[in-house]
């Protein structure tokens, strides 16, 4: 490890999306996040690999696919999925590089972190303001001396039901609704609650913004903001719509520009660690999916990326679903005749206002086997031109491109249905 190794502060959110002032959403009451977008560079073009909690986060930290990770579904509760046996997350390779790796709160993606995770620390679930105190006493106790230190910061919110504790919720016919959700009550009431859990989320990174940049390692401290995937609404989380995959990536740090806004260059949570190997100076694993973006922060010559691959296989029930995103088209592969809208069992709590909302967006029918978007034409992906004789040249392409990825990454769906955790942990139980 080289002497001036930068620490790397890293706060990863569920469910935020890109829901924040500085991504244009005009009643996100963001000031802190914002300020710190405004310092470093801002992404807008970042999208995740999978629109769900675990995978996603599974991704991000191993720099492969959930398809290939293990992690198809998630790793909490009665699903049970897991990284293989053999995957190395990131916190294993920073404290083999001589890091002091602490987990703060929330990380999904495995069931046993314990064992299964690389962290020297892991402190408990806590809300997010009480979370960033716990964050600024372990800065503010720290030694100038100190290993380096990889602090990854999970917080539970704005996951629903959209705790927002000292918070006062803005009224909800105040609201304004992002597209392509309807304006109903339903949709009204919960964006105000999730937006003043965005609030708490905002907060909690402002105490923690204080504490680094009032210690002695703010100089060389590579910090990053993001979350796992979209927005909990309809169309959005669970979904391969842009709203589903779209995520925040704002980043400060030593020789990084300030300022920065990058409209132009797609990037995805699969690239993460490798840009973070690159930028702490460690070689990458062969099997790494990911790409880094590295020289793109150091104004070095870079190829753009072309194209961005998503996918999902298991949220709540089996619906294996694949996508390519190009700058212009995106094509979605739906593999099994699931509902359009995956709802959740928990209509009180994690599923209220879907059934109301499915029905007002006429999400009623069943998946067809593809989905084209003209991107630039349609960004709010509403009208499918799988089916129109004018563009199957984009789909048959799209497909071809879309097949050769899942080839090139060992997806086991090509292979026929993919099992989960619970699956074969059930199975296993019941053969005994």
């Amino acid at each position: 490890m080289k002497s001036n190794s930068p620490n790397i502060l890293f706060m990863i959110c569920h469910d935020l999306g890109q829901y924040l002032g500085c991504y244009g959403y005009e009643d996100a009451r963001t000031p802190n996040i914002d300020r710190f977008a405004r310092e470093g560079m801002q992404f807008w073009k970042s999208f995740c690999c999978a629109p769900q909690c675990s995978p996603s986060r599974a991704g991000l930290w191993t720099g492969r696919y959930p398809h290939a990770n293990g992690v198809v579904g998630l790793a909490h509760y009665w699903f049970q999925n897991d990284l293989n046996p053999d995957e190395v997350h990131f916190s294993h390779m920073a404290a083999e590089a001589g890091y002091e790796t602490v987990l703060f709160g929330i990380q999904h993606e495995t069931p046993d972190p314990e064992n299964r995770l690389g962290y020297d620390q892991i402190h408990p679930t806590k809300p997010a303001q009480e979370m960033a105190n716990s964050v600024a006493e372990f800065l503010g106790a720290r030694s100038e001396n100190a290993p380096p230190f990889f602090l990854n910061i999970g917080t539970f919110e704005p996951h629903r039901p959209f705790p927002h504790e000292g918070v006062d919720p803005l009224p909800p016919e105040d609201m304004l609704i992002p597209a392509p959700l309807p304006d109903i009550p339903e949709v009204r009431e919960s964006l105000s609650d999730f937006e003043a859990s965005t609030v708490t989320v905002d907060t909690a990174f402002g105490v923690i913004l204080e504490a680094l940049d009032a210690s002695p390692f703010a100089g060389n401290t590579l910090v990053i903001f993001t979350a796992d995937h979209g927005i909990p609404f309809n169309r959005c989380k669970m979904s391969l719509y842009d709203r589903g995959l779209e995520v925040p990536f704002l980043m400060r740090g030593p020789g990084l520009p300030s300022g920065a806004q990058d409209h132009l260059h797609m990037i995805s949570n699969i690239d993460v660690l490798p840009t973070l190997l690159d930028l702490i100076g460690l070689s990458h694993p062969p099997n790494l999916h990911g790409r880094s973006f590295a020289p793109l922060l150091k104004g070095q010559a870079y190829d753009p990326t072309h194209m961005i691959f998503a996918e999902m296989t298991y949220h709540t029930y089996y619906d294996p679903v694949r996508c390519v995103r190009t700058p212009k088209w995106k094509l979605i592969a739906n593999f099994e005749c699931a509902p359009e809208q995956m709802p959740s069992p928990d209509f009180q709590n994690n599923g209220k206002g879907y059934t109301e909302t499915s029905i007002a967006m006429g999400l009623t029918g069943y998946h067809p086997p593809y989905e084209l978007y003209d991107l630039e034409a349609d960004p709010n992906e509403l009208r499918n031109l799988a089916d129109d004789e004018a563009f199957q040249d984009v789909l048959h392409e799209l497909r071809l491109s879309l097949r050769n990825w899942m080839q090139q990454t060992g997806d086991p769906l090509l292979e026929g249905p993919v099992s989960q955790g619970a699956y074969r942990n059930r199975m296993q139980a019941f053969l005994q």
